[in-house]
């Protein structure tokens, strides 16, 4: 992803699935005992079969009937550490993300 950011779309691909992992792209650190962040991007025929969660039933089009349930003690990961890819970006703009790619 590194080299494609403001260059490509990752959906354009043709892919079912897209994960954009968060770390070396936009500053997160790899590792430190924590799980990866990042956009996972999925077709509308797979969405009835993501993951879905006991307490919070506005997941968009997730049918708990087909999903596996949740995957982790979170619908939405490790939301904490998003601030910090947000403002990388927010800082390096589009024209200096084109240019660190």
């Amino acid at each position: 992803m590194n080299a494609q950011v403001g260059l490509c779309r990752p959906g354009d691909y043709g892919g079912d699935v897209s994960h954009i992992n968060l770390h070396k792209t936009f500053c997160i650190p790899h590792g430190g005992g924590g799980p990866g962040m990042g956009p996972i991007g999925v077709k509308t025929h797979l969405s009835p079969y993501l993951p879905s969660h006991p307490v919070i039933s506005d997941l968009g089009n997730v049918s708990r009937g087909q999903s596996a349930g949740p995957v982790s003690a979170s619908p939405f990961g490790s939301a904490s550490i998003l601030p910090i890819s947000w403002a990388y970006i927010k800082l390096m703009g589009s024209q200096g993300l084109r240019r660190a790619s």
